[in-house]
């Protein structure tokens, strides 16, 4: 599968170092953000993931004028999974104003932005706009960051490139709830074939207990998210063992 980049704008500048790594990337004009991969979703699905590439003069620029509220409209309409890549490096001074590195030296942002406002706009962006966000310094680092996002989506089985969520995960670390300990029906889901850590948690919601697990019929096992009749019928001859 192919990493598209779209053209019209400074991601099209990502396109030949990226090939100079070997992701096969595509040319394209996409109807929002600046990246796109169809990657190995659950169940074997595949799922639309876009990321918009931004540097940190035309984030700042998005701050102001509201533009990337448009933008992500977008993206959540088209993906299934939604990333903001911001590049560039940037700090905070001693008296709280927003630094960026260009042209060898940290100077003040423009447009009188300041470190908190930056950083409450990125947290409104994840929080109420449910956008991923990752940071690189340079195009290098940016460049190597797209590699790697390819290669997750696309490289491997859903299940095998995502084991290390059963060690940790916010369902794992939090329980059915946020800040929880896992339920013991959480657990005993967990270790069955073909339940990972987030089927583990819509089952701890329909199960109120290991003995309510074990008897469940299959209409039950269709009401939890995330599992289907294949899936639940699997899960049925294994609980029935």
């Amino acid at each position: 599968m192919t990493l598209k980049i779209d053209t019209r704008a400074g991601s099209k500048e990502l396109i030949a170092p990226l090939r100079r790594l070997g992701v096969p990337v595509e040319e394209a004009t996409l109807p929002a953000g600046d990246v796109e991969v169809m990657g190995n979703g659950p169940d074997g699905r595949l799922v639309p993931v876009g990321c918009e590439y931004k540097k940190l003069p035309d984030a700042f620029q998005c701050l102001r004028d509201g533009r990337f509220a448009e933008q992500l409209r977008g993206m959540r309409e088209g993906y299934e999974v939604c990333w903001l890549l911001l590049e560039g490096r940037f700090q905070k001074d001693k008296y709280g104003h927003l630094q960026v590195f260009a042209k060898n030296r940290w100077q003040k942002a423009h447009g009188g932005i300041n470190y908190q406002e930056f950083a409450a706009w990125l947290m409104t962006m994840v929080m109420r706009g449910g956008v991923l966000i990752h940071h690189t310094e340079d195009q290098y680092e940016t460049v190597e960051w797209l590699r790697t996002f390819h290669l997750w989506w696309t490289k491997k089985e859903y299940a095998d490139h995502r084991a290390h969520l059963a060690n940790y995960t916010p369902e794992i670390l939090g329980g059915v709830t946020p800040f929880e300990r896992p339920t013991a029906v959480q657990l005993a889901a967990s270790a069955l074939p073909g339940v990972g850590p987030a089927r583990s948690v819509a089952l701890a919601k329909r199960f109120k207990s290991v003995r309510e697990l074990a008897c469940a019929t299959e209409e039950e096992l269709l009401e939890c998210e995330g599992i289907g009749k294949k899936g639940a019928k699997k899960l049925l001859g294994v609980l029935n063992e």
